[in-house]
């Protein structure tokens, strides 16, 4: 009988019938039937038909037989790396660094299965410092594939793979540290601190992804305007990292601008919408943008393809706002419009991003619902409200998207129209 091995992923190779020019040592006759257990050392030095090609390989080798994995063979890049090995003893007293390494219930399971297993970019200290290898156990079986029995052996070999292991590493550092920056950025971004009308009570939060998600454009703004009304947004740049950042942080300025011109929001989309097609054709972004007058207790606002504005009435019903918006802004084709809505004292209001309410493995409505559910029974000052709701919708610090979410609240007061039956209608 003859022995071979067979590496992950190769066929099977046997040993060749006639001895090659270089005489290589050949097994003896072995019994199938005999029971496994300790192998005499000499019959296991017969069996490496292989032994001269590990020898010449540059890369750590050894060879185990029997169930308990004694040490047959290691070549002289596996005793470079770990030290000389007393051949014959099992691997948890011959190979205590298999040990270390966890390889030692992968070399059971090949065992038992007949089938390779392998452990990815293993670290272990060299001369030179750490270095990292991915170690694969691979049965040792005879020339037969259909033979009955379990392998005989395990030939466990190791790849470093050091200079991937240390790529990848900087690679991670590098995004780690292009996150921060756009992190760093987008907040800069943001108002530092809201405006706070005297009629209407506003907070607003911000919660950048996790370490694994790349910075979104997200943002929100509280704008004073004449008369006593206060402009409210919400905005949303498709894309990650310092690109879409800076383009939020155009789009806001530009928003700011236009808010001095005392626009319709409808016209301010437009105007937004052009802005957004001049600075990066290929990125677009969503908006809503809001006027509070609190002189007829309206709200006029526009939505430039934004996720509906949320209002909990002074009974506690939820509405949505007007779901017939106008194009994202970028576009470049459709028409905005104006809606107004009738605000009575109590009603609490919710502008958000799509972090907010969306998941990879639910339909968005799901969100939506679930935010109406959580806004309904979200009593308190708006900085409680926006806390509510990011606790509810499971918004963490490892969240997969940025989330930018800006509550305001009519604060109690005599109706204005005492005729008015309902806390928001449409106008």
């Amino acid at each position: 009988m003859r022995w071979s091995a067979r590496l992950t992923g190769a066929p099977w190779r046997t040993a060749p019938i006639t001895p090659p020019a270089d005489p290589v040592t050949v097994p003896g006759p072995r019994d199938p039937s005999a029971t496994p257990g300790l192998l005499d050392p000499r019959d296991i030095h017969e069996l490496y038909d292989l032994r001269d090609v590990l020898a010449r390989l540059p890369a750590p080798v050894a060879v185990t037989y029997g169930p308990l994995h004694q040490l047959g063979y290691a070549n002289r890049a596996y005793r470079e790396l770990f030290g000389e090995r007393t051949g014959g003893l099992p691997a948890c007293e011959a190979l205590p660094e298999l040990a270390t390494l966890g390889v030692l219930p992968l070399m059971d399971q090949v065992i038992r299965s007949g089938r390779p297993r392998s452990v990815k970019a293993r670290c272990i200290l060299g001369l030179g410092g750490n270095r990292y290898y991915n170690i694969s156990c691979v049965p040792l079986g005879g020339e037969e594939e259909e033979e009955s029995g379990p392998p005989v052996g395990v030939l466990i070999f190791a790849a470093e793979v050091t200079d991937q292991v240390q790529a990848a590493a900087r690679l991670r550092e590098a995004e780690r540290r292009q996150r921060e920056a756009a992190v760093t950025l987008q907040r800069s971004l943001l108002p530092q601190k809201l405006e706070q009308p005297a009629d209407l009570h506003v907070a607003a939060t911000y919660q950048p992804g996790g370490a694994d998600a790349a910075v979104g454009g997200d943002w929100y703004d509280v704008i004073g305007l004449g008369g006593g009304r206060t402009a409210l947004v919400i905005g949303d740049v498709m894309g990650r990292g310092l690109r879409a950042a800076a383009v939020m942080g155009q789009l806001r300025t530009a928003v700011r601008a236009y808010a001095r011109l005392d626009l319709p929001p409808h016209e301010v989309m437009c105007l937004l919408d052009g802005l957004a097609m001049e600075i990066d054709a290929n990125q677009i972004a969503t908006c809503t943008y809001a006027i509070w007058d609190p002189a007829p207790g309206a709200l006029l606002y526009a939505s430039a393809g934004h996720l509906p504005l949320l209002l909990r009435c002074p009974d506690g019903t939820v509405l949505r706002g007007e779901e017939q918006n106008g194009p994202p802004l970028g576009t470049g084709g459709g028409a905005h419009h104006s809606h107004t809505l009738r605000l009575l004292p109590g009603t609490t209001g919710v502008l958000y991003t799509d972090g907010l309410v969306e998941r990879r493995d639910e339909d968005i409505d799901e969100g939506l619902d679930l935010l109406a559910r959580t806004l309904g029974g979200a009593i308190g000052d708006p900085e409680i409200v926006c806390a509510r709701l990011l606790r509810a919708m499971g918004v963490t610090s490892e969240h997969d998207d940025d989330v930018a979410v800006l509550a305001f609240h009519v604060p109690a007061a005599p109706a204005l129209d005492p005729s008015l039956d309902s806390a928001v209608v449409e106008v």
